[in-house]
């Protein structure tokens, strides 16, 4: 039998954390499906590197137009300098980069270069000023198409969206057999607090994990 959820948690359902229902709908706490982690890079006004790490985002659009998509708070950097400067780097992390990327969740100076705070390398893309990340075994060059509100009432965060104009991969992940080259890629997911919608329990505080492409089923 499945449990029907209301739009808001039941009272039972407590925050971890203040503004955690309010951020995020309690849906991606209860369902939990895991996303993909990337780097999102932007510049700064005094040309360094401002880095976000970012896992509510995906690859769409057509083969003559393919597209990036990705939501971001709109209080946020990221959200400003993809407006003001109309381009952004989509960078994929291993996950044994972890220690690294998890540093660009800090809270740097204004005037930091963020990339290189975090442990990370700037690597010059082909066509856009921002830069990829070195370290990462792919990345996505993007003009800005559009940003929209994603609420329509509270606006807290906008869905973000560009073209595709270059991408690159690094060519040590690239393997006859799909299986080996996913796991030598070892995309980095996240996982989010799991919640039992019925008894507000906690399960489980989120993490990171490797998508396993060893138990992959063919189709």
């Amino acid at each position: 039998m499945k449990i029907e959820l209301p739009i808001m948690p039941p009272r039972n359902v407590k925050e971890a954390w203040e503004g955690q229902f309010s951020v995020f709908s309690w849906y991606n706490f209860v369902i939990n499906v895991p996303s993909a982690v990337f780097i999102v890079t932007t510049l700064k006004e005094n040309g360094h590197a401002n880095a976000q790490l970012n896992a509510w985002g995906m690859l769409i659009g057509s083969g003559k137009e393919p597209k990036f998509l990705f939501q971001v708070l709109n209080n946020s950097d990221t959200y400003r300098l993809v407006k003001k400067n109309k381009e952004f780097v989509i960078s994929y992390p291993s996950l044994s980069l972890h220690e690294k990327f998890m540093k660009t969740t800090t809270h740097f100076e204004d005037k930091a270069d963020e990339l290189l705070a975090s442990g990370l390398t700037h690597e010059n893309s082909k066509i856009v000023q921002v830069p990829r990340v070195k370290e990462c075994f792919a990345s996505l060059e993007c003009k800005l198409d559009w940003v929209q509100d994603v609420e329509s009432e509270e606006k807290i965060n906008a869905i973000i969206q560009g073209s595709i104009v270059n991408a690159a991969i690094d060519e040590a992940v690239l393997y006859d057999d799909i299986k080996e080259s996913h796991i030598k890629r070892e995309f980095g997911c996240i996982l989010s607090e799991v919640l039992n919608p019925v008894t507000g329990v906690s399960l489980g505080n989120y993490g990171l994990a490797a998508l396993d492409m060893k138990n992959c089923v063919e189709c």
